[in-house]
C-alpha cells in the first residue's frame, strides 16, 4: 500500500489537532485518566519544589558562610587595617566587615538586651572584642581562609584559636552539604521515575483509545494515511490532558505553598526557618513560572513518545495484515 506523502502540510496538522480535540470531548470516562495524571503531575510538582528548597540551602551553606575573626587585644590600629585591607584583597572573600567592640556591644543590646541590662547592673566592662566579619564566597574557600590566617605576619592580629574553631564549623558545613547533595540526587532519581511512570500511563491510555476506535484507525490506513496523521488526533487528546493535568497540579501546589504558613505558624516568628522560607520563597518567584513554562514545553513531546509506544503495535500488526491481503 502507498501512503499519502504530504503528512507535513499545515491542513493535515489542522485536522489531526482538532480531530483530537473533538475526541476528547466526546470522551465520557476520560476523568479517571485525568485524574491518574494529576496524581503524577503533583508528585511531580512537589519534586521540583523540593529541588528548589535543595539549591536553596546549598546556596545559603556556600555562599552565605559568616565567620567573624576576632582580634587579638595586643594588635596595633596598623595591623589590623593592613589585615583588612589584604583580606578584602583576597579573591575568596564575597564581604568583610570591621567591627568594634562598641558596635558589638550595641548589636548585642538588640539580640540579648538581657545580657547588657546585667552588664549595666553591675558596671562590668565591655566584654566584647573588636571583631571582622568575613563572608567567603563558597564553602571549598575554608582551607584558602586557613591558609592565609596561618601565615606568620597575622598571628598576633587574629587570635590563633579561631582556626581550630573554622576546622569544625567547616565539618559540620560540609556534613549537612552531603545530606543535602544526597537529598537532591534522591530527588532527581524519583523525578526521573515519575517521567517513566508517566510516559507508561500515557502509553497505555492511547493503546486503550486506539482499541476502542480500532475500525477508525484501519479504514485511515486503508484509504492509505500516513501513520503520523492516524498518530496526530492521539497526541493533541494526551497533550490537552498533560496540559490540564499541569494547570491543576500547579494550583494545588500554589494552594499548599499559600497554606504552609498557617499550619506551620513557626515559621513567621524568627529564626533558621523563617530565614529559609524567605530564601525559598524569593527563589520560587523567578523559578516556578520558568518550572511550569517547561513543562508546558516538554508535554507534547511527552504526550508524543506515550501515543506512539501505545499505538506503534497496532499501526504494524495492521500494516502486515493488509500487505498480506
Amino acid at each position: 500500500m502507498q501512503w499519502n506523502t504530504e503528512w507535513y502540510t499545515p491542513r493535515m496538522w489542522k485536522q489531526g489537532i482538532l480531530r483530537g480535540l473533538q475526541s476528547a470531548k466526546r470522551e465520557q470516562r476520560w476523568f479517571a485518566a485525568f485524574g491518574t495524571l494529576l496524581g503524577v503531575m503533583l508528585t511531580v510538582q512537589l519534586l521540583l519544589f523540593g529541588l528548589l528548597c535543595v539549591r536553596t540551602v546549598e546556596d545559603m551553606l556556600t555562599t552565605r558562610t559568616d565567620l567573624r575573626l576576632e582580634i587579638e587585644p595586643a594588635a596595633t590600629n596598623q595591623e589590623i587595617q593592613d589585615f583588612f585591607v589584604f583580606l578584602q584583597q583576597q579573591p575568596f572573600i564575597a564581604k568583610g566587615t570591621y567591627i568594634t567592640k562598641e558596635q558589638a556591644y550595641e548589636r548585642m543590646r538588640e539580640e540579648d538586651p538581657e545580657l547588657i541590662t546585667f552588664l549595666e547592673k553591675f558596671q562590668m566592662q565591655n566584654p566584647f572584642p573588636d571583631t571582622i566579619g568575613v563572608t567567603l564566597r563558597s564553602l571549598d574557600d575554608y582551607d584558602a581562609l586557613s591558609t592565609f590566617l596561618e601565615q606568620p605576619r597575622w598571628r598576633t592580629v587574629v587570635d590563633p584559636t579561631f582556626l581550630s574553631h573554622v576546622t569544625d564549623q567547616e565539618s559540620q558545613v560540609r556534613e549537612i552539604m552531603r545530606i543535602v547533595q544526597a537529598s537532591r540526587s534522591l530527588t532527581l532519581l524519583v523525578l526521573a521515575l515519575m517521567g517513566t511512570i508517566l510516559v507508561l500511563l500515557l502509553t497505555e491510555l492511547v493503546r486503550r483509545r486506539s482499541l476502542d476506535r480500532c475500525d477508525e484507525v484501519f479504514v485511515e490506513q486503508l484509504a492509505g494515511a500516513h501513520p503520523l496523521s492516524i498518530l496526530l488526533p492521539f497526541i493533541s487528546e494526551t497533550t490537552l490532558l498533560l496540559w490540564l493535568a499541569t494547570l491543576a497540579s500547579a494550583g494545588v501546589l500554589l494552594l499548599l505553598l499559600w497554606g504552609i504558613p498557617l499550619l506551620l505558624p513557626g515559621i513567621k516568628e524568627g529564626g533558621i526557618l523563617s530565614l529559609l522560607s524567605s530564601h525559598i520563597a524569593q527563589d520560587a518567584r523567578s523559578f516556578l513560572p520558568l518550572a511550569f513554562a517547561a513543562e508546558f514545553f516538554v508535554t507534547p513531546f511527552i504526550a508524543a513518545g506515550g501515543a506512539w509506544l501505545g499505538i506503534s503495535t497496532q499501526l504494524r500488526s495492521r500494516v502486515l495484515s493488509l500487505h498480506r491481503s
